[in-house]
């Protein structure tokens, strides 16, 4: 039977966060770098909850366990009735995540000096998708009093989206992730840190002069090595085994040299509540062809899109899953195995109504095209659902040849 040494503190410390009302969280018994990681992971103040917490975290300073049976070494193992998840990294922690009961009240026990709780936004996705609200990957803002929804697959252009709003005085709901009421009436975000490219750097130089030199150049030659390797190697080169694996590489390294900084060095005092209604919604698709394609979309196809975005997002938290189902295959939980259909059914009734467009676009995305594209539809919203109105009936492009 596991043991639990708790650190050594007579009286255990309670640390909690609220999450827009809808997530509670608490800590128990957390060491000040364990409040420093998990404040960093969800970017909000602590916060006394006036309610029981979701999910409890209890830190203690070692999991004492029977002989573990590993799914791969120092990834995963379980005993006789607990899975546990190692922390990446040499000296990666242990985790105990009781899979059956995520979704509903539960506690997570963590091994005390983690720089990251494994799986914990996922984890936050699938509470809140139980209380009806779906996670779409996504960047939202206030735009003149107007919500927008910026979903989008990685590297599709909803970073530099919001940036280029934030230059125009938008103000921040979330980045990254987003969360949308089944009713269509909220979207609320994390303030977390944001990534920054090379390329987002040249059109933000008060936040460029912030960052070391070292870095900067390192992101540049990162960033030419790349240019010239799509240059001399071109699409087809890129899609050899070779080709794929350099690029991945070159990409790995740049997403290790790209610096972050936190939401209010883009927005200043922009930074309000974090939630919004999502008026007009946008999907970025980056494509070949050099010109922008802006048409409306309908509700349930755009709910489908997004329900298989969630799921995609939402792989990591499957793998583990899988793994606890090998190591007890008698046992489920049913709202990770309905999540897609409940993303799509949440979606679904949210998007009714609302605004909708897919942008197809060049890539990389350049803000000030997309911002020409998009502004005529940046307007008050339509007073029916898309696909009702006779407008809608066929699709309306707009064409810009980049020079």
């Amino acid at each position: 039977m596991k043991q639990l040494i708790p650190n050594s503190s007579s009286q255990l410390q309670r640390v909690e966060f609220d999450l827009h009302g809808l997530v509670g969280i608490r800590l128990i018994d957390p060491s000040p770098e364990d409040v420093s990681a998990v404040s960093k992971q969800l970017g909000v103040h602590q916060v006394p909850l006036l309610r029981e917490p979701d999910i409890t975290f209890r830190f203690v300073k070692h999991l004492l366990t029977p002989p573990l049976r590993h799914l791969g070494f120092k990834k995963l193992g379980f005993t006789d009735n607990a899975l546990f998840v190692f922390e990446e990294g040499a000296n990666g922690g242990k985790v105990r995540i009781p899979f059956a009961q995520l979704g509903r009240k539960c506690e997570i026990v963590c091994e005390s000096g983690l720089q990251n709780v494994p799986l914990l936004k996922p984890i936050l996705a699938l509470t809140a998708l139980a209380k009806g609200f779906a996670s779409v990957h996504a960047s939202a803002f206030v735009h003149n009093g107007i919500g927008v929804l910026m979903a989008g697959w990685a590297e599709s252009g909803k970073t530099t989206a919001l940036l280029g709003f934030a230059t125009r005085g938008a103000e921040l709901v979330g980045e990254d992730w987003v969360l949308v009421s089944s009713d269509g009436q909220k979207m609320c975000g994390l303030p977390t840190m944001i990534e920054l490219s090379s390329s987002h750097l040249e059109s933000l130089p008060q936040v460029r002069r912030t960052i070391k030199r070292s870095r900067l150049l390192q992101l540049a030659i990162l960033h030419r090595f790349r240019s010239i390797q799509d240059g001399t190697q071109g699409r087809k080169g890129n899609r050899t085994p070779l080709g794929k694996i350099l690029r991945r590489i070159v990409i790995g390294l740049e997403h290790r040299a790209s610096p972050t900084v936190t939401p209010q060095a883009i927005f200043g005092n922009q930074v309000g509540a974090l939630a919004g209604r999502p008026d007009k919604v946008f999907l970025l698709v980056s494509h070949d062809d050099p010109w922008f394609e802006v048409k409306p979309t309908p509700p349930s196809e755009m709910a489908l899109r997004l329900a298989h975005l969630a799921q995609y997002e939402q792989i990591p938290l499957l793998e583990h899953y899988l793994a606890f189902k090998f190591a007890f295959p008698e046992a489920t939980n049913p709202i990770i195995e309905s999540s897609f259909t409940s993303h799509y059914e949440i979606l679904s009734h949210a998007l009714i109504g609302k605004d909708i467009y897919t942008v197809w676009h060049p890539y990389p995305l350049n803000f000030s095209e997309l911002y020409e594209e998009i502004q005529p539809f940046l307007k008050q919203p339509t007073s029916g659902p898309i696909g009702l109105s006779p407008q809608f009936m066929a699709p309306r492009f707009t064409r810009t040849e980049l020079q």
